[in-house]
């Protein structure tokens, strides 16, 4: 459609009926039409020809789930206002902000039992308004929509008084605001091992995954058109052509397609791919800290490469709609090799059911549909990640939706929570404690979820210094130290990286883990050691001492770490480190105890029972190398020194232990 053309449409009313149509509230001025059946009175707006928006977004706006008191009055409210956004503002509204308002006259008009706006200027009628609004107990994200759409309500002139904002915060609910999971190592390292290996398992069979679909989407249309395929018996003339003896005889001969790929049943159905899908997908956001509309947008050709001291880095290229009124804009996120693996074996594995997804598109465009909603789906046919389940992809989304598959592809690894994982979920996620059960799993994960489990373990280790997080790829350990230690070097590069708001949620999940671990220090734990620890603890005493049952609240600790005040890491060892310039790794050493130990250090009675585990794993190892070899001398000497160094800490923390008193096998014969 020509810029003319479009302008005509919006800004002239032609003299003839209008009739219905799901792009009618582009037209400016409908709303003086002497009529209570508008135009744009449909159950869905297209907004197609007039918005560009995200690959993962949709340009529509549905209202059939609308209470149908309220629809009419809903959308009357919605074309006031995008009319007035594009006469008023520098921008008209997006099709995400045009769908936040609709959510937030909904809510509206079930408190307020109608669309009459006005009746909300009266006061009686408002405090009615406002206890019905508190009873449904919302979280303040809904509310900020109700105050949104209040606020716009008066801009546009239907209300006549301007909203009392805090009135409408007083409705929240009293529940605090649930963040997103940031998952236990553990589970975190379960996961992403298990996508690994499923990306390692089918990269090398990808192209074979796609010629399968293809002959499969082949014979399916054979047998539709009434032909017999290879291996069909031939046991009658006329074969039956009723729904189910044709889906019978496809899933049959499809079945018989011959292939290599291991582990991979032929279906149309997509399970197999889901799997497959959901498995990149993790990789691609665990190793990225992507959202998922952001990750969607990737494609084989989003791998880029850039040498960061010496090393080849892999960036990933693709677009976000964040902070750009819902536009897309090319970003560039650092990443790991094995992010290149992934988008491969996503991309390759679909090329058969993306031609046949182009076909359609191809069908659509001939029938008359729209250019920009073309344009769009043609965009989305350049993703990775694409429906995986082709017999029944009939909407206008062609990228996969992935709770579904996320779900499924958790509950397949069987993974048990122990109590230290339970412990762990509680500490990161202190709005969802109890959420996690021993022996359970956790199934409400979203892809959001990698996102902020990302930052999380960004932080906790100090840029992944000390992490020790490994994943197994193509027999190479994968350490998220060295990743991190990238992103850390990257951070500081003004052309690439992640948004600004990830670099605000790292600063965020720093303070949040920062007031939990500063709090277990200072106010929970019984016991501290450690030359830090020792010191704080003679202040607790004194503090005590002179009736203070605390030395620092939450709220005090919060404002020292963000003025700086205060620093801390978690080492591998369980110990804390709170140098703010420390520039060496405590705690690291296999072998041997530190030489000397740091005076930042602490160790909590929860940092003391992971130092009970190690000392058991060292125990262990130490059983295993004493077998008299005398090149194995020194190391065991080390071992043997760090573990009873490790029992000064358990005694410090009242943890009971057998002493270890094993000596080292000399073999006489040498």
């Amino acid at each position: 459609m020509s810029g003319n053309t479009q302008r005509e449409q919006e800004n002239v009313i032609p003299a003839i009926p209008f009739q219905k149509s799901k792009t009618a509230f582009l037209i400016n001025g409908l709303d003086s039409l002497n009529s209570d059946d508008k135009p744009y009175h449909v159950e869905e707006w297209d907004f197609s020809t007039s918005h560009i928006i995200g690959i993962s977004q949709s340009l529509k706006i549905r209202f059939e789930a609308t209470n149908p008191e309220y629809v009419k009055g809903i959308q009357d409210a919605l074309y006031k206002m995008y009319h007035h956004s594009k006469e008023e503002e520098t921008l008209p509204l997006s099709v995400s902000n045009m769908s936040s308002l609709k959510a937030g006259l909904q809510r509206v008009a079930d408190c307020l039992e109608g669309t009459k706006w006005t009746d909300l200027s009266d006061r009686r009628k408002w405090k009615s308004f406002t206890r019905r609004l508190k009873k449904q107990q919302n979280s303040k994200g809904a509310l900020n929509a109700v105050l949104t759409a209040l606020n716009k309500l008066t801009i546009i002139g239907v209300m006549t008084s301007y909203i009392d904002a805090a009135e409408v915060w007083k409705c929240a609910s009293s529940k605090p605001t649930r963040q997103h999971v940031a998952m236990p190592h553990m589970l975190y390292q379960h996961l992403m091992s298990n996508a690994l290996r499923i990306v390692e398992k089918y990269h090398e069979h990808r192209h074979e995954i796609s010629r399968v679909l293809g002959e499969a989407y082949d014979i399916k249309k054979r047998i539709k058109n009434g032909e017999r395929v290879i291996g069909m018996p031939i046991t009658r003339k006329n074969i039956s052509m009723t729904d189910d003896a044709i889906e019978k005889r496809i899933r049959n001969a499809i079945k018989r397609i011959p292939h290599g790929i291991p582990d991979f049943e032929v279906d149309l159905m997509g399970s197999g791919l889901a799997e497959i899908s959901t498995s990149c997908l993790i990789v691609i956001q665990g190793f990225s800290g992507v959202r998922i509309g952001e990750a969607l947008s990737f494609n084989k050709r989003s791998v880029k490469k850039k040498t960061v001291n010496g090393k080849s880095v892999v960036l990933l290229e693709g677009q976000t709609t964040k902070g750009y009124n819902s536009k897309p804009k090319t970003v560039t996120w650092q990443s790991h090799p094995v992010a290149e693996a992934a988008l491969d074996l996503a991309y390759d594995m679909m090329e058969s059911t993306r031609s046949l997804y182009h076909k359609e598109v191809d069908e659509r465009e001939a029938q008359g549909e729209t250019p920009n909603k073309i344009k769009h789906m043609r965009r989305q046919l350049k993703s990775a990640f694409l429906v995986v389940n082709a017999s029944t992809q009939r909407s206008d989304n062609y990228l996969i939706s992935i709770i579904q598959h996320m779900r499924k592809f958790i509950n397949s690894l069987n993974y048990s929570a122990t109590q230290e994982d339970v412990d762990e979920f509680d500490m990161l996620n202190p709005t969802r404690e109890g959420e996690l059960e021993v022996g359970n799993t956790y199934e409400e994960l979203s892809s959001h979820d990698f996102r902020r489990t990302f930052a999380v373990f960004f932080v906790r280790y100090g840029f992944g210094t000390a992490s020790g997080i490994k994943f197994q790829y193509k027999h190479q350990n994968i350490n998220m130290a060295d990743y991190y230690t990238n992103n850390a070097v990257l951070a500081k590069m003004n052309d690439i990286l992640m948004d600004d708001e990830m670099l605000m949620g790292l600063k965020e999940v720093e303070i949040d883990i920062g007031i939990d671990e500063y709090d277990d220090i200072i106010n929970r734990s019984v016991h501290l050691s450690g030359a830090r620890g020792e010191k704080i603890m003679q202040d607790r005493i004194k503090a005590l001492e002179s009736g203070g049952s605390i030395i620092m609240t939450r709220a005090e600790i919060e404002d020292n770490i963000r003025n700086g005040n205060l620093h801390i890491i978690q080492l591998p060892s369980g110990a804390y480190c709170t140098n703010a310039s420390c520039d060496r790794v405590c705690g690291t050493q296999p072998f041997r105890a530190e030489i000397k130990e740091c005076e930042h250090k602490v160790v909590t009675d929860k940092g003391a029972k992971i130092i009970a585990k190690q000392r058991d794993r060292l125990i262990a190892k130490f059983t295993a190398l004493n077998t008299g070899d005398p090149l194995k001398s020194s190391i065991l000497a080390g071992l043997k020194q760090k573990i009873q160094v490790e029992e000064l800490t358990l005694n410090r923390h009242e943890i009971p232990y057998t002493q270890f008193k094993d000596e080292i096998i000399l073999n006489r014969f040498v």
